[in-house]
């Protein structure tokens, strides 16, 4: 008989909903965009709770920082010690301490600074070039 599967699709070019027209892409929707939507929903949820001061779940984990945050500025402005506010004394008495932590990005930058200061050199002495001052 020779007779073969075959299938067969539509080519959507409009979509047609409750009186508006949708181009066919709108339908294109991945995990991630609904995920990225979930997402963004939360963190609405979660910024007006903290805006109202009303606790939920989305809002508990800025409310619990928020909090920590306030401790530290306590301790800082008076005597009383907690071992997580000891760092950040520290670190108010001499923030020289915690150079060493970052040492590894001057390093990269100290090799770039010639380079970069032997440009500026160049654009300083073609406006003295010009042949007129500033109040001439």
């Amino acid at each position: 008989l020779n007779i073969s599967p075959f299938t067969y699709g539509l080519l959507i070019e409009r979509v047609y909903d409750s009186g508006t027209i949708f181009d066919p892409s709108i339908l294109d929707i991945t995990d991630d965009d609904i995920v990225a939507r979930f997402m963004e929903g939360i963190r609405n949820v979660a910024s007006v709770c903290l805006a109202i001061g009303y606790p939920t779940m989305a809002s508990a984990p800025h409310s619990i920082v928020n909090g920590f945050k306030k401790l530290l500025a306590v301790a800082v402005m008076t005597d009383y010690d907690f071992p997580e506010a000891d760092q950040t004394k520290e670190y108010l008495k001499d923030p020289s301490k915690f150079a060493s932590v970052v040492s590894a990005a001057p390093a990269a930058a100290a090799a770039a600074k010639p380079a970069a200061a032997a440009a500026k050199e160049e654009s300083e002495e073609s406006d003295d070039d010009m042949g007129f001052g500033l109040f001439d």
